[in-house]
This record gives structure tokens, C-alpha cells and sequence, in this order.
């Protein structure tokens, strides 16, 4: 009787292992599944971030006066006419400096490159000026015709800039030491993230497509004001 009561008692643990794998594996899976989608999403947002250094790295040394307007293209990152603007965004657009992240303007993705003037501690111009001429707050660059204003299924959303003139004013009025005239480049880029999994289980929590912000502002030497002389030679 009790060699036959151990062997009962076997597999009832047994059976009880089964039980708790079945109910363990799921919640299991759920927390992997969970960590290899917000893996590849910080891995695009800071693929963003260091598209927006580059960027704007890179036109720190440029003339922002050296513009044509419009939006910029493949083609043109391809040719040798010099853009300001355009040649900045082909970080952006260009497979080849950006191969992991698409900017396309069917994904309500955007681009916004802003040169800011500040002259005692004020935001005295943002160029391009293309915007209302009563607050140059409106004037930036934008490369999909302001689809940054839009949410990923392109519903307006907003109109005011992530960086106004009294967030800027703000930021280095602060600091006593700092100087009162100063020169920024401010690059930015909207993506909105597609789920690389798709499972269901979290698509039911969480948007397919997560609206993402990544920008950079840098100081900019050839924006920096200039006194205007007084008096004739």
C-alpha cells in the first residue's frame, strides 16, 4: 500500500508542474514579447536623437542664408546644389545616413530645422521667415508641410512650436553667467513608431503607432546678433 501511495503521489506532482508551466509560459511570453517591442522602440528613439545631433552638427557650420525653399528630395541630397535647409533634412531622408528609420510623408512623419536668434536674453528672429509676420514663432522649416502638427492618423493636433520663444528666453535667462546674445540651430523629427511585433495582446494596450519626438539645439555661431555699427566711417 504505500509503494502504491508514493507512485500516486508522483504523479500528482507532477501533474501539478504541468499545471504551473501552463499558466506560467503566457504571462512568460507576454513580458518577453513586452521587452523585445520596447527594445526596438528606444532603439528607434535614439536613432532619432542621433539623426537630430548629426543634423544639426552638421549645419552649424553652414550659412542659413544659402536657401532656395521648398521641400527637399532624394534627388537633391544627390546633386551639388547647396541648400541650407534641404541638405540638413538628407539626414533624415537618405537611406544611406539613415537606413533604419523611414521619414516619409505618408507615415506623417516631419522634419523641422529652425535657426533662432537671441539677443539680450530675447528671441529676436527664427528664420526661415516664412510664418506670420506678427509672431516669428511660425517661422521654421518644415520638410512634409507641417506634418508635425498631425497625429499618426493625421488628425491636427497642435500648431503651437515644441520650443517657443519664451521656453528658449526661459531656459538661458536663468543662468546669470550666460551670455545675453547668442545663435541656435534647433533640429526636429516627428516618427511615428510601428510596432515591430504587432501581437495582438499588445496592440489591445498600446496605439500601433506611437507618435515620437526627438530633437537637438545647438549653439550656432552665424546666428549669433551682431551690433549694428554707429556712425559713418
Amino acid at each position: 500500500m504505500s509503494g502504491e501511495w508514493v507512485f500516486n503521489n508522483r504523479n500528482v506532482q507532477k501533474g501539478q508542474s504541468f499545471v504551473e508551466l501552463a499558466l506560467a509560459v503566457p504571462v512568460m511570453l507576454l513580458l518577453l514579447a513586452g521587452m523585445v517591442e520596447l527594445s526596438f522602440y528606444i532603439f528607434t528613439y535614439l536613432t532619432a536623437v542621433d539623426l537630430t545631433r548629426e543634423a544639426a552638427r552638421f549645419a552649424s557650420t553652414r550659412d542659413y542664408h544659402q536657401a532656395t525653399g521648398g521641400e527637399a528630395s532624394l534627388a537633391e541630397c544627390l546633386d551639388n546644389d547647396l541648400d541650407f535647409y534641404k541638405d540638413t533634412a538628407c539626414f533624415f531622408i537618405d537611406p544611406n545616413l539613415n537606413p533604419f528609420i523611414p521619414i516619409t510623408s505618408t507615415l506623417y512623419s516631419d522634419v523641422i530645422i529652425t535657426v533662432i536668434t537671441v539677443a539680450n536674453n530675447n528671441v529676436t528672429d527664427r528664420w526661415p521667415e516664412n510664418g506670420d509676420p506678427s509672431s516669428n514663432e511660425d517661422n521654421y522649416w518644415s520638410l512634409y508641410a507641417d506634418n508635425w502638427q498631425k497625429d499618426c492618423d493625421g488628425n491636427v493636433i497642435t500648431t503651437d512650436p515644441f520650443y517657443n520663444n519664451a521656453q528658449i528666453a526661459a531656459t538661458f535667462s536663468s543662468d546669470p553667467g550666460a551670455k545675453k546674445n547668442k545663435g541656435f540651430i534647433l533640429v526636429e523629427v516627428y516618427y511615428c513608431y510601428e510596432q515591430i511585433l504587432g501581437l495582438p495582446f499588445l496592440t489591445d494596450f498600446l496605439p500601433n503607432n506611437l507618435r515620437m519626438h526627438a530633437y537637438t539645439l545647438m549653439p550656432f555661431p552665424e546666428a549669433i546678433p551682431t551690433p549694428t555699427p554707429i556712425g559713418g566711417p
